[in-house]
């Protein structure tokens, strides 16, 4: 039993080193481009929806960053979807239709974020439909580098680069170090086809293609990754613009760190379940790369757990009930024995070490957070936290409360 799971331990670390490497040749590969994107000279008219529930702290801002963005203004509209807010969101909203004459309101009963986009894109006049949240704010140039994608007519979303608005403490912080590593990630993928999430904080979609897939899904917890799903199960391209940037603000209580992970763990567990039957049998890599990809790194997080759990639980009963021979002069480490697949096992953790490092130091190249101890507290302290709300998620599952959770 210990030589099998000594050789599931050799397992896990083969496949963690073999994305690491996929990753970074592909990186290699392409990092003369990573800042480009497709440009244009004709500006397709844009519909900007902004779903807000209980906004009233950030909704003006946000309109007003979208309003001053650099895109013809004759060739863009704003609508504001009041999701049945019981606060002043809607008082503001009314007083930024009247002082913009891009802004328009719809105002609803209380129905969740994916069915207020789906009213909102039923009224919406653009030949392409960009999806904001009420805390978002783009770069002035960010809608101007992603469109020009859609001159290919097999594109039907684009997504933008998310960075941290709000930084502050170790939440803050390290939330900004792991949306910079994310969005790395996700331009990477993009040079495989397999951008597989259109970020809520800024996504463009064609707007005759996402009514073909009959919007978003209100079942689904996470709507932004089943809708990119959905798109790339009919065959379409997914495409990110690592130029275009946008700002969130992140949770900075670990509670509400903590429902928002919940809540992106959920809806990616329920879109695996939904598009299941597309594992090995799509028209593009969404079959054959992007379901197995997800699944594995679920699937890996979840084992690595239960395997790291009974290697602490085993060698700590074992060198507590060695205690007492200890004081009479034992010595726990004279039977330890180094064999073929330990030392196999020991290199390759080595090796997942040193390519996680390389991997990470690039993602943040660009960041003032690269350094060592950044970099060492991310991956041994911030990442490891990632397993509170896939256990969660999982309970939950199991307990059916799959419901929206929000930050």
């Amino acid at each position: 039993m210990p030589e099998v799971m000594t050789f599931v331990y050799i397992a896990m670390f083969f496949f963690g080193i073999y994305f690491l490497m996929f990753f970074l040749l592909i990186y290699a590969r392409n990092r003369e481009t990573l800042f480009d994107y497709a440009k244009t000279k004709n500006f397709p008219f844009v519909s900007v929806l902004i779903p807000a529930y209980n906004e009233e702290d950030g909704i003006e801002d946000t309109v007003n960053s979208f309003v001053s963005i650099d895109y013809p203004k004759r060739k863009m509209e704003i609508i504001i979807i009041n999701d049945g807010s019981t606060d002043d969101t809607l008082k503001i909203a009314r007083k930024l239709e009247k002082k913009y004459g891009i802004v328009r309101i719809i105002d609803k009963k209380n129905s969740g974020k994916a069915d207020s986009l789906n009213q909102a894109i039923k009224i919406a006049k653009g030949e392409l439909i960009a999806v904001a949240d009420a805390d978002s704010y783009p770069d002035k140039d960010s809608l101007k580098k992603m469109v020009g994608y859609f001159e290919d007519e097999k594109v039907g979303a684009v997504t933008s680069r998310v960075l941290v608005k709000n930084k502050e403490g170790f939440l803050g912080k390290f939330q900004d170090i792991d949306y910079r590593v994310i969005a790395w990630s996700r331009k990477i993928l993009d040079y495989v086809d397999s951008v597989y999430v259109t970020n809520g904080p800024l996504s463009v979609y064609r707007a005759s293609i996402l009514k073909k897939v009959g919007g978003f899904d209100i079942k689904n917890v996470t709507e932004d990754i089943e809708v990119t799903w959905h798109i790339l199960s009919e065959g379409y391209k997914t495409r990110m613009s690592y130029s275009s940037v946008v700002y969130t603000k992140v949770p900075m209580k670990f509670k509400q760190w903590l429902n928002q992970r919940i809540r992106w763990n959920l809806g990616g567990l329920q879109t695996i379940y939904k598009y299941r039957k597309f594992f090995f049998s799509s028209r593009n890599s969404f079959g054959y790369f992007v379901i197995p990809y997800v699944s594995l790194a679920f699937f890996l997080a979840l084992v690595g757990f239960l395997l790291f759990s009974r290697f602490v639980f085993k060698k700590a009963s074992l060198y507590f009930f060695s205690i007492p021979f200890f004081f009479q002069g034992y010595n726990p480490f004279k039977y330890l024995e180094f064999y073929i697949p330990v030392t196999l096992l020991l290199i390759l953790g080595i090796l997942f070490l040193l390519f996680s490092f390389v991997y990470y130091s690039n993602a943040l190249k660009d960041s003032g957070n690269k350094g060592i101890l950044n970099i060492l507290i991310y991956a041994l302290v911030y990442r490891p936290l990632y397993l509170v709300p896939l256990l969660s998620s999982i309970y939950k599952i199991i307990r059916r409360d799959v419901r929206w959770f929000t930050k």
